[in-house]
Order: C-alpha cells, then structure tokens, then sequence
C-alpha cells in the first residue's frame, strides 16, 4: 500500500512541476515586461509590409518585397536595408514617456492644435498584417529630443523620442540602395566586356573563369572576381533627378557596357558607363546605368578601369593548373633521346618503367610536380600557336605529359592512362624558354629554370642511396689517396680497427666517421653520364671496402665544384654523383695518429710535428702545389726519426 501511494504522489508532483514550467513560459518576465512597458505599437518588424511616409518635404512609399525592401514612389528602386533596418528598429522600440488623456477624458482639439496634431504635416502609416495603422508625429515638446505623437483614432497624446521622426524626415534618394547592384558574384555565370577596343568575354564553369573572346584561355579566377565585384559593388554618390535625355551623361552612346548574365534570370543585366561630369566637385566620379535598376548614378572613377581591360589582364599567369595528387604518371619525352615513363607507386612513391620498374629518387619527381605548379607566365608571346618553328614549338627540346592512370574500370573512368595536360618546351631566349600547352592555342613563355628541374637522363633519376649498410657490418678497408701510400685496415676479433700490416696506431675516431659516412652514402644529386670534366680518370681519393657478408664496393671521388661538392662514382651504380663537402672530408681525414718526433742531432733546433688531432682535413688533394711542409717519412704514415748531422 506504501508504494502505491508514493507512486501516486510521485505522478501528481511530476505533473504540478510541468504545470508550473508550462504556465510559467507563458508569464512574461519582469525583462520582458521591461523591454515592452510603455512601447506604442506591440507588433514587431516582421508583420510590418509596407510603409507610407508623409512630411513637409516628401511622401515616401516603400513596400517589402520578400525579405527586402523597395522605394515604390516617388520613384521605382531597391531601398538601403541598413537605412530600413533602422527606421524599422526606430518603429519597433517606440514608446511614449509620458501620456496626456486629461484623466481617461481625453485631449481636446485646442490641445491637439496646440501640439501640432490637429492636421499633422508629418506621418507614418504602416501595413500590419494588412491593416493600416497610422501614427501622427506633432511639434517638439518643452523637453529636449522628444516630439508629440498620436495613433489615428487614440484619445490620448504620448510624448516620444525623436528618433523616428529623424528617421523618416529624408529624401527618397537616402532610401535608395547605394550600392549599385544587389547581385553577388556566384550569382554571375558569363560577362562581356565591350568598349571601342573590342569585346572581352569570360565564363564561369565548375566554380572556374576562362576566356572565350577574343581568344579562348584559362581565366584568373581572382583578377576576373575582382574586376566584377568592383562593378557590382561600386558605391552610389549620387541619383540623378531627370533622366529622360540619356545623352547628357554619354548614355546614349556609351564608352563601354558590361553585360552581366545571371544564373536563374532570363534577361542580363547591363551596366552602361557614361562621361564624367563636367562639375569640379564631381570629376572623379562617372555616369553610369544599370539596367536592372532603371536610373542614372553617380559612382567612383574607379568604375572606368574596366574600359582599359585587354584580354591579356584577365589571363590566369600560372603556367599550366592541375592538381598533383591525381598524377599518377609522368612522361618526359627530351628531343634525341628516350623516352621516360614515370609511374606513381601505391605507397606514393615513383619508379621508371622499362622492362622492370626501376626505383627513382622519387623527392626528385614531386620538386617536379611542385615546380612545375608554380610556374607563372612571364609573357603571352602569341594568342595563335601558327609559327611554331618560329619558337622552337615544332621540334621541342622536351615533352612532359601529366596524366592519371586507373588499374581497373569504374563507374567514371575507364582502365588505363589519361592525359591530364601536356607542355611543349622550345627555344631558350635570355632567360626565358618558350612554351605552349595542349589544352590552350596560346604561345606563352617562361622562366628556364623550369627546365633544370625536367630530367632527361635516368642516371639523373637514380635514388639518392649509395649505399645501405651498417658501420659494423663494414670488416675492411683500403683507402688511397692522391700522393700518399695505400692504408689497409682491418678489424680485430674485438671489432676495433688496426693496420692489415704495420704497427701505427689507428687514429679511431676518424676511421669510425669514415666507416660511418661510408655505410650510409648518400648523394647530394646525380650528375649522368661520367665525363672528363668529372675528375675520375685521376681520382683524388679511392675507398674500397668489404663487409661481413661477403659484399664489397668502391668509392672514387674526383674533381671538386666551385663550394667544395665532390664528384663521385660507386662501383655497379652507373654515373655520376656528387656528395657533400662535409662528408667528403671524412674520406680525407688523417686515420693514424702521429707522435711527437724526437729532437734533430744537428745544432739547429728540429722542428716538432703535434699529434694529430682527431678528424683532421690534410693539405688539398688537387693538382696544385701544396704549401711547403717539414718532411715527411716515406713509410706509410710511421714517425719521424732524428736526422743525421
């Protein structure tokens, strides 16, 4: 029975609390109550429809037309929605300060005379809902900023801010919408330009500009933006009054017309640009119309720059546009050599393909890719490819095609290889090489640098390892060097390192940096094919090494460039590299350590060599003469004795 009851009472005070919760949502609150006390009209903005203004200076109709507004006497246009925004916040929050009702009696018509009421020179009759409600606004009370005020058919009088009748006591023309068009630029699919110099003539597809007239280009998508919203948002200085004589503001026969069509809309919008005003106070603005709006303005000179408009300045500057995530395959195809077909690897790397695929220095092809995206335009040469050998265009230099591949048919595409673009390489001018694409008719040229970054032999390709070892798989080496006699090196069963033959001691650090750089090669770019230049008939060091699984190399290193990179070459890799100065250095430090040498038996005093400090770099292995030093022993590399007086 307990339960019973106490589930009972448990039903009853859920329901009392959502009684409660519900009645007091409907109980306004003492902010609401606040925030409506004293407001002359309890409806709010969004029931208002229309507007009907009547001053001493002007009668003003505006009508709202969806979710915006329109001036709809004394002439035809959109209305300002900040200025309605306004006036309708001024109606919204209007309330009366004080009211006069003579002790529910009513006024008097001497008093409505006497507070300007009795025929008012100013009111607002607003639509609500479909229904008129007028409200008179009288003469300026004793109180500074507060005006007498009436709704038709009140026996009352209220006193009120004078905020709305500020609000309502201007012209037409500051109801008008400053801004020259209500369009935005995703609204625009196509744009003609035309002025005395022809016509330019753009389009917009899948959310992209390109050039239709006088030549057919890709657009750039922030000059043509740009060069529109300057038309559409240009700001209105001025409306002028009589328009029926097109011809005093070079309308009849403009400078130039911009014909605008609108997704959704039938018929284009067409902004037509006259002279400039012949006034001082007004020569940097410009007469124009929009058709859309029917009435000659007044806007900035800035207006006219899209007279001065060629084809040229709307052309999109980069190079070539694609995205490098969808390119699967490269094709480079240099003028007198083979072809290479270069294949992206699921895991985002590159190979080449040829009888196997063959592992590339893939960091390589993505500075490539990179490159190639970012290169801009430095001029349009032609807007017609018709002399191409004129450029070079009809036997380029090189070939690149970018293209996707698909290993399997889907719904969208088809198995197989698809070109997404491909650029035609022809003469170097200064330093500038000329360029054409497939998908353009244009000649346009660019910067050769370009060219740098475009392999044509695959030895330049080939992955920047050397070589893949551990340091303590390394077990021997022999190293020789230019002028010096050969050092053999073993390890020991304890896997330290001595002399194969010979009781120096071994300098260990500086064989251990030697052994470590050796294991772990890499170079700094592949030059190709060996050539004299490279140094490598007359090597200046030779490092050849076995390993504890019976592998062995060699390591020559030839001539060095201008900032100290040697040339290289590794036995089995085919080609030329170069490799880093500081690694470098680590093949040439001294690997044995040299004690002091004892005192000259002669009366002069013999000079002392100090003990060689570890990773040391000896004189310059080049052809030069070296700097004059103390003699050394001709054993390999063994201490200095006494000399004989």
């Amino acid at each position: 029975m307990k339960f019973k009851y106490t589930l009972i009472l448990l039903i009853v005070a859920v329901g009392l609390a959502a009684y409660v919760e519900f009645v007091d949502k409907k109980i306004p609150t003492t902010k609401d109550h606040e925030e409506t006390k004293g407001r002359l009209f309890e409806f709010d903005r969004d029931k208002i429809t229309a507007i009907a203004i009547k001053t001493p200076e002007a009668k003003i109709d505006l009508k709202k037309d969806g979710t915006s507004w329109r001036v709809e006497a004394p002439v035809k246009d959109r209305a300002d929605s900040g200025t309605m925004s306004g006036l309708l916040t001024s109606i919204e929050l209007l309330r009366s300060e004080s009211t006069i009702d003579n002790d529910g009696k009513g006024v008097s018509k001497d008093q409505l005379k006497e507070y300007g009421l009795s025929d008012p020179a100013t009111k607002v009759t607003l639509t609500v809902d479909g229904k008129p409600v007028q409200l008179f606004i009288g003469k300026d009370t004793a109180i500074e900023n507060k005006v007498y005020a009436m709704i038709e058919g009140a026996k009352s009088v209220e006193v009120v801010s004078n905020n709305l009748r500020n609000d309502i006591s201007k012209k037409a023309d500051d109801f008008r919408d400053k801004k020259l068009s209500d369009l935005s630029l995703g609204q625009i699919k196509k744009a003609v330009i035309k002025t005395q110099a022809g016509e330019i003539e753009v389009a917009k597809e899948n959310d992209h500009w390109s050039l239709v007239r006088p030549l057919k280009a890709r657009g750039d998508d922030s000059k043509i933006g740009d060069t529109l919203s300057q038309a559409l948002t240009a700001r209105v200085e001025s409306f002028v009054a009589d328009t029926s004589k097109l011809g005093d503001y070079g309308l009849d026969q403009p400078r130039g017309t911009v014909t605008l069509t609108v997704e959704g809309q039938d018929q284009p919008q067409v902004l037509t640009v006259g002279t400039n005003p012949k006034d001082e106070k007004d020569k940097e603005k410009v007469f124009v119309r929009l058709s859309s709006r029917d009435a000659v303005v007044l806007v900035p000179k800035a207006v006219e720059s899209l007279l001065a408009l060629k084809p040229n300045d709307l052309r999109d500057r980069k190079l070539v546009q694609f995205n490098s995530d969808l390119v699967d395959r490269i094709t480079i195809e240099p003028a007198g050599k083979e072809k290479l077909v270069l294949a992206r690897k699921a895991d985002k790397g590159w190979v080449r393909k040829a009888d196997k695929d063959i592992d590339v220095n893939s960091a390589q092809l993505t500075r490539l890719l990179d490159d190639l995206a970012a290169a801009t335009v430095v001029n349009f040469v032609a807007d017609v490819a018709t002399e191409l050998p004129k450029y070079g265009l009809d036997a380029p230099v090189a070939k690149v095609t970018l293209s996707a591949f698909s290993s399997e048919n889907t719904a969208e595409t088809k198995a197989g290889e698809k070109p997404i673009v491909a650029l035609f390489f022809g003469k170097i001018e200064g330093g500038d090489v000329y360029v054409r694409t497939d998908d353009e008719p244009s000649v346009l040229s660019t910067s050769k640098s370009i060219l740098e970054s475009i392999v044509t032999d695959p030895l330049q390709l080939q992955p920047l390892e050397i070589y893949k070892n551990k340091a303590d798989d390394i077990v021997s080496l022999e190293v020789v060097r230019e002028g010096q006699p050969t050092l053999s090196l073993d390890r020991d069963k304890d896997k330290n390192w001595k002399l194969a033959k010979g009781d120096d001691k071994v300098n260990t650090i500086n064989v251990q940096s030697l052994v470590n750089t050796l294991a772990t090669l890499h170079a700094v770019r592949w030059i190709g094919a060996t050539a004299p230049e490279h140094g490598l008939d007359k090597p200046a060091v030779v490092v050849t090494f076995k390993t504890a699984g019976n592998t062995s190399g060699k390591l020559t290193f030839g001539a060095a460039d201008d900032v100290g990179m040697r040339s290289a070459s590794a036995e089995g890799l085919a080609g030329t590299f170069v490799i880093a100065k500081p690694d470098f250095e680590a093949f040439v430090s001294s690997l044995l350590d040299k004690p002091l040498a004892t005192a000259a038996a002669t009366p002069a005093p013999a000079k002392t060599e100090a003990t060689t400090p570890p990773v040391t770099t000896p004189p310059p292995l080049a052809p030069a003469p070296a700097p004059a030093e103390p003699a050394k022993p001709k054993s390999s590399e063994a201490p200095a004795q006494p000399q004989k007086p």
